[in-house]
């Protein structure tokens, strides 16, 4: 029986070819467009992982706290958010004329005046603008501390970049499946009346509805699986372009490549049975 269905299916689509090949080529475009917006995505959230790996807080100490007064503080700032490492005022200066470069602008300076620091690598639930700040705040009122910089318009327009683009990826995903349905679901409704008489003699002669729609299912799911297959292959071919070009560019994961066509199949296999139960009401009638 399985076998009927996939020749039937095949059947339709050799014999339309032109409704076939007009609905893969719509759907291929929208699902390469959706896939270079994941691609870019993918990457924007790579680059921005690795950003928030790096997110960090400094704590400059006041001048003269003994060593006691200091391994306390460690050891609450550890306990309340994060890794903590100790910066004296030596290693701060040594790399402070690392930065600079040029030791002849450091000449002038007769005496260290950098304060000694710590560095909290944070916990990845405090890698915000909200939590950084609220941490900031609370570390200020410390009596070992003398001030905190966590770069903190550069973490909140870092959180707002990630916002937009989740944002934007709801957007493109509405979008193309929207426009998934609408192609799937008027190809199957004019591939349906165009077979109307061999419809209607299977109907009378007792077919039931699935019977019917079975074939015509597995050719919309067909066409958007070859569809997706093509659309990662275009997205694969403009993403070795850019790394011709000496841009860093990763591909998706297999788990969204995988996702990618499962969405594309499930979304043909809803317009299609949409499309097959109101041609066939219309049929019947």
């Amino acid at each position: 029986m399985r076998g009927f269905y996939f020749r039937e299916a095949w059947r339709s689509f050799a014999h339309h070819r032109g409704l076939a090949y007009t609905a893969i080529f719509s759907l291929t475009a929208s699902l390469t467009l959706s896939g270079v917006f994941l691609l870019l995505a993918h990457n924007v959230e790579e680059a921005m992982r690795l950003m928030g790996d790096r997110r960090e807080m400094v704590v400059y100490l006041r001048d003269g706290l003994t060593e006691s007064q200091r391994g306390g503080l460690i050891a609450r700032l550890t306990q309340l958010y994060g890794q903590v490492t100790y910066v004296d005022k030596n290693q701060a200066w040594k790399e402070f004329s690392q930065q600079v470069g040029d030791p002849e602008l450091l000449q002038e300076v007769d005496r260290n005046p950098l304060p000694a620091s710590l560095r909290i690598k944070l916990r990845p639930e405090l890698l915000n603008y909200d939590a950084m700040d609220q941490a900031a705040r609370q570390v200020t009122g410390f009596p070992e501390v003398e001030d905190v910089r966590y770069g903190g318009e550069w973490i909140r327009r870092l959180d707002e970049l990630g916002t937009g683009l989740s944002r934007g990826a709801i957007a493109v995903g509405i979008i193309v499946a929207l426009a998934i349905v609408f192609v799937m679901y008027n190809t199957l409704r004019l591939t349906v009346l165009a077979r109307r008489p061999q419809v209607e003699i299977m109907s009378r002669l007792g077919a039931s509805d699935r019977f019917i729609a079975t074939p015509f299912v597995l050719e919309a799911m067909l066409e958007a699986l070859f569809s997706s297959l093509l659309g990662l292959a275009l997205v694969f071919g403009f993403q070795q372009a850019f790394i011709a070009q000496v841009v860093r560019v990763s591909f998706l994961p297999w788990t969204w490549a995988l996702m990618f066509l499962g969405v594309a199949i499930a979304l043909a296999w809803l317009a299609a049975s949409l499309s097959l139960s109101r041609v066939l009401r219309a049929v019947g009638a």
